[in-house]
């Protein structure tokens, strides 16, 4: 059977598009009531670059003063802490919270060369990031493709690690959840969307510069229906993953298919089973996405449970702000939210 490794361009690029990059997300009311109430007093904010792994530089966004770190991982990969850092910005009232752009997206370095474009070049990263702000252990919180990085990281620093939020997850496996998400997703497009999709990113390879945004926001138009259960324009609002240099947002289709190609005909379900810290997994109950797969993400550890989100599709972060941040909050702070469920041992 086919690898990721195998996959023909075009189909990579509707991957691309369908997968890990979708979890674009709009403005919503909820989210407003999110920021009103935890945003009392502002943090200190820093910005800044420091050295990850191989010498590329980083940017970072650091909100907080307490010695209680909570580091945001972005989906992607090729994404930028667009990709929903902003709306963790609140997790910042209560600990330390550090987002950063990962390399080859946003204002990192636009790394293109393949070789350092794996999986494993992402742990260091994230280990730099930690020995970079002296961190002890730190709590992680991944959304999507972050979500499998966060899993990694603790295979291979499992004591520096206090707790893992999956946020909306990656599928946990190539088969055969990988290729149930493909084809539930081609499912819900119509032939015209698909093709309009195909269009815009052979688009994006060569439109001007300034084009590349209103390509990009057409594009994201066109999957907010499969990813929200409250689809809304993203244009003009605080949460805009076409908000990005054209370089960088010319960089994301390399970079995603390299980093995907790093895992191979992967499962992490065996790595889970060994993780050593409490995982809250997060979902909306509206999702699209094949729900056998997030599960998985909650029965192989031995410590995790599932929070499904009511009212909220596979961006439950968006659709339902509030509510996804109160649980993170309770989860971070030593509680599991009432609603949350264990399902290992099923």
């Amino acid at each position: 059977m086919r690898t990721l490794r195998h996959v023909h361009w075009s189909y990579v690029r509707r991957a691309t598009a369908l997968l890990f990059s979708a979890v674009c997300l709009i403005f919503h009311p909820t989210r407003a009531a999110a920021q009103n109430r935890m945003s009392a007093a502002k943090p200190a904010v820093e910005e800044g670059y420091f050295n990850g792994a191989d010498q590329v530089k980083l940017f970072y966004r650091k909100l907080g003063t307490v010695h209680d770190f909570v580091v945001f991982l972005h989906g992607g990969p090729g994404a930028s802490m667009s990709d929903g850092g902003y709306l963790m910005e609140p997790l910042a009232q209560r600990h330390t919270l550090i987002l950063y752009d990962q390399r080859g997206g946003g204002r990192s370095d636009l790394v293109q060369q393949t070789e350092l474009l794996t999986v494993e070049a992402y742990v260091r990263d994230l280990e730099s990031l930690r020995e970079h702000f002296g961190i002890e252990k730190m709590s992680l919180v991944g959304l999507s493709w972050g979500s499998g990085l966060a899993a990694y990281y603790a295979e291979a620093h499992p004591d520096r690690v206090l707790r893992i939020v999956f946020l909306d997850p990656m599928p946990p496996a190539n088969k055969p959840y990988l290729q149930e998400r493909n084809a539930k997703m081609e499912s819900l497009l119509s032939k015209e969307d698909s093709t309009q999709i195909q269009e815009l990113a052979k688009q994006m390879e060569t439109a001007p510069d300034d084009k590349l945004p209103a390509i990009c926001h057409e594009r994201e138009r066109i999957l907010l229906r499969l990813y929200l259960f409250h689809p809304q324009p993203m244009e003009g609002s605080s949460w805009d993953t076409c908000n990005s240099s054209a370089a960088a947002l010319r960089n994301s289709p390399r970079v995603f298919r390299a980093v995907i190609s790093s895992l191979g005909d992967f499962d992490m379900r065996p790595m889970l089973s060994r993780l050593k810290v409490p995982a809250l997994v997060i979902e909306g109950d509206k999702t699209n996405i094949p729900l056998d797969a997030t599960r998985e993400w909650a029965k192989c550890p031995p410590d995790a449970r599932l929070l499904l989100i009511p009212n909220a599709g596979h961006a439950a972060f968006v659709d339902q702000t509030e509510a996804v941040l109160e649980a993170i909050q309770s989860f971070l702070g030593g509680q599991w939210p009432s609603a949350a469920q264990a399902h290992n041992g099923e």
